[in-house]
């Protein structure tokens, strides 16, 4: 039976790339959860993050941003955003309103407004300036769907700005239920996927912007110690030329992705790691599905 003092649900976390979907998150429950990055499409999974409060657990599902491209990876990455919409109990939708509306968000207004699922809109990026906030009200107002519309949220996920007040919003508009994660619990995303996609993150902020989409992480085997937790990653490349570029002069990037992702990678296992990293060539990995599956992109 529901306990009346305490409320629990799932809520979607949901935008076109790049609005702030991770970093959200990552305020949200206080923790580092989701990688980010200033390139659109970092997010490939469906991350949860779990908040525990003293009455409630607030389970966020931080989902890829959903785009045009037509490839197989980004149209599994829009099935994924679309599947996270399926039981939740309210869906943030993020806007960027230091840019105009999109393509993209005509989109995300079609996909959101044929379903029931009250929705919170985020202004977010506040901390930018808010040139293009009326733009994206406007746009809402046109669809006439206020019975669907619980309020809109300006903030900054970077600085934090009003993640108390969306938080307290959250909590007021959950159900009656118990918590559905152990109070202990930070994530449900596997802990390999986790260190892999940090890897990935130091990547993607240290590469030229077209090549991080060529760019795969796997984690290979990890092998616990009493002091030492051993690491082997492979990063896969499309093209051998890639791997000069990954790899850096000498192996001076490589070597410093590894020592920042070190760093992320210790804070969550609790002790040392030593990460062996190698960069192998996997032509086309985008387009093959049991590709796909094994570097993790399919385990939602």
């Amino acid at each position: 039976m529901p306990d009346k003092d305490f409320k629990s649900g799932f809520v979607t976390i949901l935008g076109r790339p790049n609005v702030g979907k991770s970093t959200l998150l990552n305020a949200l429950v206080k923790n580092k959860i989701s990688i980010i990055s200033p390139i659109p499409q970092t997010t490939r999974h469906q991350v949860k993050g779990i908040l525990n409060l003293s009455g409630a657990q607030v389970v966020f599902v931080d989902t890829p941003g959903i785009h045009s491209f037509k490839e197989k990876l980004a149209s599994h990455l829009n099935t994924i955003a679309r599947r996270a919409l399926d039981g939740c109990d309210l869906i943030i939708y993020v806007v960027d309103v230091s840019r105009r509306p999109g393509q993209e968000e005509e989109k995300l207004m079609d996909i959101l407004t044929r379903q029931k699922t009250k929705i919170i809109i985020v202004l977010n990026k506040m901390d930018l300036g808010d040139n293009f906030l009326n733009d994206y009200v406007s746009l809402w107002e046109r669809r006439k769907v206020n019975q669907l519309l619980l309020c809109y949220m300006p903030l900054s996920a970077k600085t934090g700005k009003n993640i108390d007040k969306l938080e307290e919003v959250l909590v007021r508009n959950l159900p009656e239920s118990l918590p559905y994660y152990d109070k202990d619990s930070l994530t449900d995303f596997p802990l390999k996927f986790r260190i892999a996609d940090i890897i990935r993150e130091k990547l993607f902020l240290k590469l030229a912007e077209e090549l991080p989409h060529s760019l795969a992480v796997e984690l290979e085997s990890m092998e616990d110690k009493k002091k030492v937790v051993y690491i082997k990653v492979a990063i896969y490349v499309q093209r051998d030329s890639q791997k000069k570029i990954v790899i850096g002069k000498n192996g001076a990037l490589l070597k410093e992705v590894g020592k920042t992702a070190r760093l992320d990678i210790e804070k969550i296992l609790g002790k040392k790691a030593f990460i062996d990293i190698w960069v192998k060539t996997l032509s086309d990995w985008q387009v093959r599905p049991r590709i796909l599956k094994e570097l993790g992109y399919w385990w939602a």
